[in-house]
């Protein structure tokens, strides 16, 4: 049964190892995509399990139920207990850890190459055979309530999430990937059973390698132990279209022991798949990439002396995310103004000559240095086909950021930067009266 799959393996790797880089996507029968990166030049391996479904289908009032989920992957299985695979993992040298956001939930391993088999067989037994025990899923429910609670402790972090909960309201963006203090506590083992058994499927997702490993032989591998790996339908998300607001809205919270204010704002932005994703990369970079030499960063920091760190920048999500500009400052009245000045300006204007160079410079020179590690190939490949970028993007993406021009860059601000309808939450000692704001609408 597992022979043609084994022959289409060997098909595609023939298919996709066309380009410069030597990446050979290939597919089982039953849909699970394996990424193979081949890199010998020392003897590890970089090792990604990836579930395309992340926070985003956690059901209403059950969030942070995907990363909770996934977490409790490496707690247990049918036959290993936690302590075991803890055990093995240190025994091997290996590292490893969970990744997950709304998009996506990973499993990642380090790992010397001449232990890929036994890494392999864990793994296959943490997807297929997860155990989902009581008392481990009790400390991994504890260990994330902790982290929700110290979240609201921050006021940074209570300033974004209150920003995504005001811009997406009724959206699953609203909700945070890793859980509020709400949901997590009534998360019952038989909602990690059903999310695994919909979600956690071949055909929903794929796998990585990158380092020294042969992809035929890794093929063979994989086949064997996932070829009986059943498939199934994959639940699609329904989401209501974003909004804008009529004019600047805010909410105000009041912490009176803070001496510095926290602030967030945007507006509704792009999928990662909008043909302008690229585009607006290098625009915000120009407007507020650099804490220093962006334009956010010479008016608010440099000049205004307003804030030592302020910057913006568009999420790149599976589905249309936000515009999100962060400044930190004692003065929020102040810095937000120069913010929504220079967001007009941008606008009106566009950007420099010498400023797009830059930015194309900084794209086009940090993007080697990035995906030089085994680490920076897996996160690419992962982006690559996450959000299916396609084949050529590792090859492409320094030519394509050159290819932006001025225009582009003019046009892409007109049509995704809205400084007069943004959404606004700010974290401060101050009341909304003593905020001084003017013409904005306000909201509890």
């Amino acid at each position: 049964m597992r022979r043609p799959g084994l022959c289409l393996l060997a098909l595609l790797c023939l298919v996709c190892a066309a380009g410069s880089v030597p990446l050979y996507r290939d597919s089982l029968p039953n849909g699970l995509v394996l990424l193979t990166y081949e890199d010998p030049r020392l003897p590890a391996v970089d090792l990604k399990f990836v579930c395309r479904s992340g926070a985003s289908h956690d059901p209403s009032g059950k969030a942070g139920l995907a990363g909770l989920t996934n977490g409790m992957l490496l707690r247990g299985t049918r036959t290993r207990t936690a302590a075991d695979i803890d055990e093995l993992i240190e025994f091997l040298g290996a590292r490893v850890r969970i990744r997950g956001d709304h998009d996506h939930q990973a499993v990642e391993f380090k790992l010397l190459s001449r232990h890929l088999d036994t890494i392999l067989g864990l793994l296959s037994d943490i997807i297929l055979n997860p155990g989902f025990g009581n008392d481990e899923l009790a400390t991994e429910r504890a260990r994330a309530l902790s982290s929700a609670r110290y979240r609201y402790e921050n006021p940074g972090a209570v300033a974004v999430l209150e920003f995504d909960r005001l811009l997406f309201q009724g959206h699953p963006y609203a909700r945070p990937a890793s859980g509020d203090t709400v949901d997590l506590k009534n998360l019952e083992r038989n909602d990690l059973v059903a999310f695994h058994q919909t979600h956690y499927l071949p055909n929903n997702c794929f796998l990585i390698a990158v380092g020294d490993v042969d992809h035929v032989e890794l093929g063979r591998k994989v086949a064997d132990l996932f070829g009986d790996w059943q498939p199934g339908p994959v639940p699609v998300l329904d989401v209501p279209k974003l909004s804008f607001p009529e004019k600047l809205t805010v909410k105000v919270i009041t912490r009176p022991g803070l001496n510095q204010s926290y602030v967030a704002l945007g507006n509704p932005g792009i999928a990662i798949s909008h043909p302008d994703m690229l585009t607006v990369r290098v625009m915000s970079f120009i407007l507020g990439g650099s804490a220093t030499a962006s334009r956010f960063g010479q008016t608010v920091r440099e000049a205004a002396g307003l804030a030592y760190d302020v910057r913006c920048w568009f999420d790149r999500r599976t589905l249309p995310g936000a515009y999100r500009a962060t400044v930190q400052t004692a003065d929020p009245k102040a810095a937000v103004g120069y913010m929504l000045r220079d967001i007009g300006l941008m606008i009106d204007s566009s950007a420099t000559a010498r400023e797009l160079e830059i930015a194309q410079n900084y794209y086009s020179g940090s993007y080697p240095l990035r995906y030089s590690s085994a680490r920076g190939k897996l996160y690419e490949v992962t982006d690559m086909e996450l959000y299916g970028l396609g084949s050529d993007w590792l090859d492409l993406f320094p030519d394509r950021i050159r290819s932006i021009t001025l225009d582009d860059i003019r046009a892409a601000a007109r049509n995704h930067l809205y400084p007069g309808r943004h959404y606004a939450v700010i974290v401060t000692n101050l009341s909304k009266e003593d905020l001084g704001l003017e013409d904005v609408i306000w909201v509890d």
